[in-house]
């Protein structure tokens, strides 16, 4: 399927503030054109005691992408390492210019996952990190789900 280039809006993407996190978060945009966030393995912070969540409840989202006038991406259910896989792999599609949208499969090939984009209710409130750190504090996002219909590409039989 032929998808259109991503037209860039004008999106404010330096952070709401000067904490050190919202710099760094800064910093992998700048270098890498988005950053991923994960939720829910625990905290690395001295002095946290957060203790990660049951796997099914963990997830992780882009920030970046939304400066190029495309939804960030959200993935549920994964550990930290495959959410930054699977989240790489279809953002990087995106900064190199196509757009997915709501209904979109996207195929992994041959033996591999197959995805649905659907939108994410009140993003704002899930995106957390991605709200602050867009000037505005709104943030549009897809989230992946295993499909519930075949591909179509040919390739993933």
């Amino acid at each position: 399927m032929t998808r259109p280039a991503v037209a860039a809006r004008p999106t404010v993407t330096s952070p709401t503030s000067t904490s050190p996190e919202l710099l760094e978060t800064a910093a992998f945009i700048d270098r890498y054109g988005m950053n991923i966030i994960h939720v829910g393995r625990g905290c690395r912070c001295s002095g946290c005691a957060d203790t990660p969540l049951p796997r099914a409840q963990q997830f992780g989202y882009t920030i970046g992408l939304s400066g190029l006038g495309h939804p960030e991406l959200l993935l549920r259910g994964f550990g930290a390492a495959e959410t930054t896989a699977i989240l790489s792999r279809w953002g990087e599609v995106v900064l190199d210019g196509d757009t997915l949208d709501a209904g979109h499969l996207l195929c992994e090939g041959r033996g591999g996952a197959t995805w649905e984009l659907v939108p994410v209710q009140r993003p704002s409130r899930t995106l957390h990190w991605a709200a602050r750190y867009y000037t505005s504090g709104e943030v549009d996002a897809l989230e992946l789900i295993p499909a519930r219909r075949p591909c179509s590409c040919g390739g993933c039989d």
